[in-house]
């Protein structure tokens, strides 16, 4: 099988050393021509434009910073849709808003080509053992095609409905995500105000009803190490919660806890903290608590 991926950042370039690994045959594209010097050292195949490898390689993966990006890599002078043929299969794992999405998939269908969405959770690390969960929507058949490729950068690789549902269900669950670091964040620095050890509190809440990833993986390997390094960045957390709280407002529901939660996030990112590893919403709160949570 052969893959052409575009955007070797943080996740696109962990997808495509992985799939190296495992003995597919991968494109590269990027804009950043230190990363595609980087990658082919690995095995890649450059390539010289989206059209390019595109007309190389029948599944193309984008893994871009946002949808905007996405279209112009599409529709350029060179974009993909210059490169596609009818058996092309565009593989979008950007993080992006679903309605946009499907506007993408209905200028693809026109054209006579075909996409999926296919967001990941997970994270750098994950997407190094390839280990991904991968949520997908789009057409049954054309998810069937890809499943074993995608089964090699994602353990949990599952069809969630039609095109833009993998991009709703992973705003909705970075929604949650979101919450759950932050409440979190919240009670083990009230808890270190009054006095008691964090390593001990969370090995009573990773034991007990408190329990989520963020206890039990973020605060013992990032927060109480102190080890902030980026992998996610609080921006992109950001935009994840917008894309959320845009579709609730779309729909006319109320969102009490997430609205708050978002206000939060978006306070730490006014001041700055952007570009920073999303954790660092705990320093944000460590910071208003006057606290350092630390082992």
């Amino acid at each position: 099988m052969r893959v052409g991926i575009i955007g070797l950042g943080n996740m696109g370039g962990r997808m495509a050393k992985r799939l190296l690994e495992q003995g597919v045959e991968v494109g590269i594209f990027d804009v950043n021509k230190e990363f595609m010097r980087i990658y082919a050292s690995f095995g890649a195949e450059e390539t010289e434009s989206p059209a390019d490898l595109a007309a190389k390689f029948q599944y193309v993966i984008t893994v871009l910073p946002n949808v905007y990006i996405v279209k112009e890599i599409l529709v350029g002078e060179e974009g993909l849709m210059k490169g596609f043929s009818s058996n092309s299969l565009l593989i979008e794992m950007t993080t992006s808003i679903p309605s946009e999405t499907k506007e993408i998939n209905k200028m693809m269908e026109h054209a006579g080509f075909r996409m999926i969405d296919a967001p990941v959770s997970g994270g750098v690390k994950k997407a190094e053992e390839g280990t991904l969960s991968i949520m997908v929507g789009g057409d049954a058949f054309n998810f069937e095609e890809v499943e074993p490729l995608l089964g090699k950068i994602g353990q949990n690789v599952i069809h969630v409905g039609d095109i833009g549902a993998g991009h709703t269900v992973k705003a909705l669950n970075n929604m949650i995500s979101a919450a759950t670091l932050a409440v979190t964040g919240e009670a083990i620095a009230l808890g270190v105000k009054l006095g008691l050890d964090p390593t001990k509190m969370l090995s009573v809440i990773n034991t007990s009803t408190g329990k989520s990833f963020s206890s039990d993986f973020k605060f013992p390997n990032q927060v109480l190490t102190r080890n902030f390094e980026v992998g996610f960045t609080l921006d992109l957390m950001v935009k994840d919660l917008k894309i959320a709280m845009s579709m609730a407002e779309d729909e006319k529901v109320p969102m009490f806890i997430s609205s708050a939660s978002y206000q939060l996030w978006k306070q730490a990112w006014s001041e700055g903290k952007g570009n920073e590893d999303h954790t660092t919403i705990v320093k944000h709160i460590e910071e208003m608590f006057d606290v350092e949570i630390k082992a």
